[in-house]
């Protein structure tokens, strides 16, 4: 029971992390005109997607200190910190002037919650596959790292849609500042939940090996170089699909179909729930097919469709063929993250564990995942083809194919697991474990 509570509590976190991530990500083309205006919308729409892939460009600075705490002081302090931070910048964001009330300044204290919930949320994914493995141990990996996912997205749902029922008619100009204010204090509350946590078997037993003055991610680095390379990969990866399938169509879905913010939100609702309901089930089957075979078979897969996944929507411009998109989005993306939170924690040691994950994750993370939005929208922009991005999803699923091939376990009971070790049975159609 301690040990279901302990990994239940972990899950809690993690599911506020994407709560407070997809708010801002969905209400981005809603706060354009109000803290960044501009007599052209797509000037106001590429500055507020800035301010989102701001807080994932300082999420490497959280990886690389969480990661560090994690390590030399133990995974519970590690967590305990980062939920704390995290809190304070999303109930400040509930409550901020906006551009014509207090001018440059709201821009400027928005940019700043983003880089505070970017730097405390560093720690926060990574710690808590760490933990919940560390706590489960060896027992089906994929399933249950798949629930902490699973977790994180019906976070993400929650968020989406209490943030579609405060932009209803009903609800005064203010509404979207409600779920901000929900979100910071779920995350006081869950930092006090924390502090009943036990630490991990895995850190306790390791503890006494720590070495004085020791740096584990330059050990990780020195030992593992390989690793944290796939490991930067997969971050894009796991990133990509989801904020193309979601965020930034959400311009497109209220702009191009005139759907209101919140039938818009209730759109992505739907396409959050896909993944919560595909992830158990995908990382059900990762424990039988070898978790990096399940993830290189989603990569290649991605990459395959990528275009024509982009084709489809730019040619009809059908709303059911939108809504086709981010199905098959789901399907693709869900396969690959179900069996991160039991993969990841396989390729370091446990005394540099948490900052070979915590860094190298969400270093991949900002420099492409955080960034997808932006980064599609300027392209579409430049070349005026609205098939662009394509290229940014084909990119998506070489680094996670590459990354699925390369990496490699440390452990033997992974390594059982790895992409090599499942080739001749692909071969011979029995993908068996």
């Amino acid at each position: 029971m301690k040990k279901n509570l302990a990994i239940g509590a972990a899950m809690v976190g993690h599911a506020l992390e994407h709560y407070d991530i997809t708010l801002y990500g969905f209400f981005a083309a809603m706060l354009a005109p109000l803290f960044f205006p501009s007599e052209h919308y797509i000037v106001s729409l590429i500055a507020s997607w800035g301010a989102f892939a701001l807080g994932f460009l300082m999420r490497p600075l959280g990886g690389l200190i969480f990661g560090h705490l994690g390590d030399i002081f133990g995974r519970k302090k590690s967590l305990l910190a980062s939920i704390l931070v995290a809190s304070f910048p999303t109930l400040i964001i509930g409550f901020l002037p906006t551009y014509t009330t207090i001018g440059l300044l709201a821009p400027l204290i928005l940019m700043g919650c983003r880089l505070v919930q970017g730097f405390s949320v560093g720690g926060e994914y990574s710690g808590a596959a760490i933990f919940v493995a560390e706590h489960s141990g060896q027992n089906r990996p994929g399933f249950i790292g798949s629930f902490l996912c699973a977790t994180g997205f019906g976070g993400a749902l929650l968020g989406t849609l209490v943030g579609s029922f405060s932009t209803l008619s009903l609800m005064p100009d203010w509404g979207w500042r409600i779920p901000f204010i929900i979100g910071g204090i779920i995350g006081l509350g869950s930092y006090f939940l924390r502090r009943r946590l036990p630490e991990t078997p895995d850190f306790k037993k390791e503890a006494k090996f720590i070495k004085e003055g020791s740096i584990p991610l330059l050990e990780v680095y020195k030992k593992k170089p390989g690793n944290a390379f796939c490991v930067i990969a997969m971050g894009a990866n796991g990133l990509i699909p989801l904020y193309l399938g979601s965020i930034y169509l959400n311009p497109i879905l209220t702009q191009d179909f005139g759907l209101s913010v919140a039938s818009m939100m209730l759109v992505n609702g739907f396409f959050l729930f896909t993944w919560v309901i595909l992830l158990p089930i995908f990382g059900h089957y990762a424990d039988k097919i070898g978790l990096s075979t399940l993830m290189a078979l989603s990569s290649f897969l991605t990459l395959v469709l990528a275009f024509p996944l982009f084709n489809l929507i730019a040619e009809t411009r059908s709303l059911i063929h939108i809504f086709a998109f981010q199905a098959v989005l789901s399907f693709l993306g869900a396969a690959f993250v179900s069996a991160l939170p039991g993969f990841l924690p396989s390729l370091f040691s446990p005394l540099e564990r948490y900052s070979g994950v915590a860094f190298n994750y969400t270093l991949g993370q900002a420099l492409f995942g955080g960034t997808a939005p932006l980064i599609a929208t300027s392209l579409v922009t430049w070349t005026g083809d609205s098939t662009a991005p394509a290229f940014y999803l084909m990119l998506s699923g070489f680094f996670g194919l590459l990354a699925s091939i390369f990496a490699k376990p440390i452990f033997q009971e992974a390594s059982s697991n790895s992409f090599f070790s499942r080739i001749p049975f692909m071969i011979k159609g029995k993908l068996t474990s």
